[in-house]
């Protein structure tokens, strides 16, 4: 990416001492680092700008009164520590951590710069904060994690099929933090006597020859979690789960926008514009260690009755009231 340089503005010379013209140095910019294993170019998943959008409602804009600093792995985790060093050695004022990797990365290269994260599964867990309500150090953010999301997934599923008994979860083991999602989900499904068989799919080119795997043990849906190669895929994954004639659940809405069956997720432009104003409040001299993790408050339930109605589904009337969206 290009950096923006700064402009310099020379002050005029003061009204009762028109010979002396001195130049007045330009105010330093805050300076924003903005870390991510996303791709440069922004896709379906992308978070960059519903990030910014929330900061520009806060009067923050690039080159005018922030500068940015972006740095992306492009799907590389390994590469997240050398680029969270680059960002520390600049030095950054700030630190925006996208996704549990890059959070780790952040800490690992700096203990005292300002880090703000999003998209992080386990904040206690991964050992970036003391406590959510007290974190404790340089760190703080919003997380994913909510011990209600996996209830309401497959409360869900067994609304829309009322027999349901047997679901496949397509799992991305390279991808750790999704673990947790996984666990949740096990423990949910197996509360309402759903057995879960997990597959693993390491990539996408892995994808095809992992369904006999799948198919084994008759499932009669399909669970795809967030996260990993997965998103840099969408498209690939809803059409597979169209070809085996699996109804899907998801975690975000947009696979449902692109022809999913159903989604069920936490809100994550709401995630975002609670971390854009944790960035603001740390601009202005909060922080991080007394400002409390942030959880989501919202979960969003997506249908796509097209799809609903080519897998041959009724949806009953009930489900379809508790929609936040449907796409017909």
């Amino acid at each position: 990416m290009k950096r923006r340089g700064f402009v310099c503005v020379l002050a005029g010379a003061a009204l009762l001492r028109p010979r002396v013209a001195r130049a007045q140095p330009a105010e330093k910019l805050p300076r924003i680092g903005y870390l991510s294993v996303e791709r440069a170019v922004p896709g379906l998943f992308h978070s960059h700008d519903a990030v910014f959008d929330g900061l520009h409602e806060r009067g923050y804009a690039n080159g005018q009164n922030i500068v940015i600093e972006y740095r992306y792995a492009a799907g590389k985790i390994d590469q997240l520590p050398s680029l969270a060093a680059e960002l520390a050695a600049l030095p950054v004022d700030l630190i925006l951590a996208v996704g549990t990797p890059a959070a780790r990365a952040a800490l690992a290269a700096t203990r005292t710069i300002p880090i703000v994260f999003a998209r992080v599964g386990d904040p206690v867990g991964n050992g970036l904060v003391a406590s959510l309500a007290r974190p404790g150090g340089n760190a703080t953010g919003v997380t994913v994690f909510t011990a209600q999301l996996a209830d309401k997934r497959i409360e869900a599923l067994k609304d829309a099929l009322p027999g349901l008994s047997r679901l496949a979860a397509l799992h991305d083991p390279g991808f750790s933090p999704r673990e947790i999602e996984l666990k949740q989900i096990m423990a949910a499904a197996s509360s309402r006597k759903v057995q879960v068989h997990a597959v693993s799919v390491r990539s996408p080119g892995a994808l095809e020859q992992a369904l006999p795997d799948i198919m084994k043990e008759s499932p009669e849906v399909l669970f795809v979690e967030s996260g990993g190669w997965f998103e840099d895929n969408p498209q690939q994954i809803v059409d597979f789960a169209l070809k085996s004639r699996l109804p899907a659940l998801y975690g975000r809405r947009e696979y449902a926008e692109t022809g999913g069956f159903m989604s069920c997720g936490i809100d994550y432009r709401e995630m975002y514009h609670t971390a854009a104003d944790y960035i603001s409040r740390i601009l202005k001299g909060a922080q991080p260690a007394v400002l409390p993790v942030q959880r989501p408050t919202k979960v969003q339930l997506v249908i796509n009755m097209k799809t609903a109605k080519a897998l041959g589904l009724t949806i009953p009337p009930a489900l379809l009231l508790r929609a936040n969206q449907i796409f017909e």
